[in-house]
Formats: C-alpha cells, structure tokens, sequence
C-alpha cells in the first residue's frame, strides 16, 4: 500500500560529540529518547512512511542503544537512512552495520571542519575505506556543503575523488558523482536555518506533504529543520501520531507551508524552502 509520507524524520538524541559553526543551536535541554518510545513511536510511524531518517539534530552514534534502536527498525520492517558525522562509525563494532533496516548511511562531511586536520582526513580515510569495501545493497552517501573554492571543500572532494580514481571537481560545480556501485559524493551549497532572519519570499516546500518529523523529547514537526519545535503540530505524550497528522492543527500548517495561505514567517529564512 502506498505510504502517505515518502519518509519520517525520528530524532534518537540531539546531543552531538561535535560542535560545528554551520549546525543550528537548540534552545531544547540535551535527551535521548528511550527504546521504549522509540519503538512506540516507530510502530506509529509504519503506516505512514517505510523509510525513516534518525536525524534531526544530533549525532545518532552518541545513543547508547543504537543496536538495539536499528534491530527495532529491522523487525518493524522500516528503512533507515542513517545521517552521521562518521567519526563514531567504529564504536559499537562491524555488525550494527549489517542490520537489514539499514538502505542508506549519509556521511555529513562537512563536520569533520570541525576536527584538527591530521584527525580529520584519518576519519575521513576510514569512511572512504568503509565505502570501498561494502558490499550488498547499502547506498554510501557523502555530503559536503560548502563552496568547491574553499579549501576544506575542495580537499575532502579531491581525497575522495583520488581514492576512488575519479577525476577533481571543477570550480563552482555542485553535483552528485558516482564514486562506485552504490556510493556517491554529493556537492551542494551550505543553506540557511529558520526563523534566523526574514529571507525571502517562498513559494512553499514539502513539510507535512513529503515528510514530517519527531523531536526526541516526543514533539512532532513538519519537518527537520524545525530544530527546536517551533511549529509543533502535537506531542507523541499526549495523543496518538494518526490522530496529530489528521488533526486540524497539521491541516492548517500544510496549507501555510505549502503557500496556499501565508507561509509562517519562521519559514521566511529556510534555505530548505524553495524561493519565489
């Protein structure tokens, strides 16, 4: 049966091990959430969306339940895309990424800025030798924003490029490059967080229509840059996620986000929102 979402965003922690200029400050005090409200809160998911993000804020690999969080995807019958920094990937060992829920791993290389340079390329050495070596059907993304000219951007790009005999990124190119069977590089402009600014006028965007999102401390949002719940539509503590994306609250908010009515002015800054 056709789902009515394409995917779900589900926020396991927004504790990260690392503190990166580009990423959103949450005003939310640091949780994880529970195995028992992440199944709960996954079997609610299932009948509206068979793939599932554990990405919001926070770095996935800091929850000390990940195994096991991944072995509830995999009897749900859910399929993840796991959105990590990658200088965790070897902490729980081999087999975690084995789990058949597994379809995608997105490495976020643009964090690795945030590390000194000789730690930095051997993490990233480790994910492209992760990359090279899988097996199987597992999709290897590796997302770096930011502009080709600067010199991070265009160094991690040439490492990778190098080690899987591609050729440089020309200036200015922002592209997705298949490195190998099933693995990508994917080059892309860093983008603009909400409610940091006014903007520009938008013509709408895809919350509540393509996918919705799950804070960790049980908030559901339309989407995954609604880092802090601003736009909550309702709370998996207090009423069921059948009953907060039927209710009238989520109607209202997907009429306003996809600009049929006035899109909310925290919307205005998003750069995940498409220009007018």
């Amino acid at each position: 049966m056709e789902k009515t979402f394409r995917r779900a965003f589900i926020e396991i922690t927004n504790v990260c091990n690392l503190s990166c200029g580009f990423c959103a400050v949450s005003s939310r005090p640091s949780g994880f959430m529970s195995l028992g409200d992440f199944e709960a809160s996954a079997a609610q998911v299932k009948p509206f969306a068979s793939v599932i993000s554990l990405h919001v804020l926070g770095e996935p690999f800091m929850h000390p339940r990940l195994p096991e969080i991944l072995g509830v995807c995999s009897r749900l019958g859910l399929s993840v895309n796991l959105v990590t920094n990658g200088t965790l990937l070897d902490k729980f060992g081999p087999e975690i990424l084995k789990e058949t829920c597994l379809g995608q791993i997105s490495f976020s290389l643009h964090a690795l800025a945030a590390l000194p340079r000789a730690r930095r390329l051997e993490k990233l050495r480790r994910l492209i030798e992760f990359a090279g070596s899988k097996s199987g059907p597992l999709i290897v993304g590796f997302r770096l924003r930011g502009d080709t000219g600067d010199l991070f951007v265009r160094e991690t790009a040439d490492q990778i490029l190098k080690a899987f005999s591609k050729e440089s990124v020309p200036d200015g190119k922002n592209r997705a490059i298949t490195l190998r069977d099933k693995v990508f590089l994917n080059l892309g402009a860093l983008f603009d967080w909400p409610g940091q600014g006014k903007g520009k006028e938008k013509n709408g965007c895809l919350g509540l229509r393509h996918h919705f999102a799950i804070l960790c401390g049980g908030k559901v949002v339309p989407c995954c840059a609604d880092y802090d719940g601003n736009l909550s539509i309702g709370d998996l503590n207090k009423e069921p996620l059948a009953d907060i994306l039927g209710g009238p609250a989520a109607a209202r908010l997907r009429d306003s986000i996809a600009a049929r009515t006035p899109m909310p002015d925290y919307c205005a800054a998003c750069g995940f929102s498409a220009p007018g």
